[in-house]
Parts: structure tokens; C-alpha cells; sequence
């Protein structure tokens, strides 16, 4: 292969990879960016206000509170997973032993 030859393969491979790599590393950005502007102060500041709704939390937010309370205790009746403090199931209404 000749040096010209190697030069275009190598640019070649080289824009492929920023059009591979590229709309990722965007998004990601973009991502953080929203995170961050998600939590800025200034939310924080016109929420107290009444100016703007808190902003609701993310669906992995949700899942990760859900699956923290979650202490393996099951309904005796029908089966349902107990969360943490509940005193009676949320299927069947009947009590579940162990709550508070």
C-alpha cells in the first residue's frame, strides 16, 4: 500500500469513527446537561416561589425508592411483595404479619 493510500484510509477510518462515536458522545452531553439544568438552583428558587412544578423524578428514580423499601416479606393470602413499614397488603387489604 502506498503512503497516499494509507493516508486516505486513515482519514477514512478516522470520519467513520466521529460519525460512529459522535451522535453518542452529543447525547451524552445533551444528558448531563438536562441533569444538571434539572437540578440547578434556579429551579429550586422559582418552585419555591410557585412560579414552576418540581420538576417529577426520573423512571430509575422511582424504581431505585421502590426497590429500597422492599424487605422480602410476602401477603399470605394473595401473594403480594409487603414494602417496608406497611401494615396491610396493597392487593387484598388483609393484614400482613411483621408490620408497624
Amino acid at each position: 500500500m502506498d503512503t497516499m493510500g494509507a493516508a486516505a484510509l486513515g482519514w477514512r477510518l478516522a470520519v467513520a469513527v466521529v460519525a460512529i462515536a459522535g451522535p453518542t458522545v452529543l447525547y451524552l452531553g445533551l444528558w448531563r446537561f438536562l441533569e444538571r439544568l434539572r437540578d440547578d438552583a434556579l429551579i429550586e428558587r422559582l418552585v419555591a416561589r410557585g412560579a414552576v412544578d418540581r420538576p417529577r423524578p426520573a423512571a430509575a428514580d422511582v424504581l431505585a425508592a421502590a426497590m429500597s423499601g422492599v424487605d422480602g416479606r410476602r401477603c399470605p393470602a394473595c401473594g403480594t411483595v409487603a414494602v417496608a413499614g406497611e401494615a396491610e397488603c396493597r392487593g387484598c387489604r388483609r393484614p400482613i404479619e411483621g408490620g408497624e
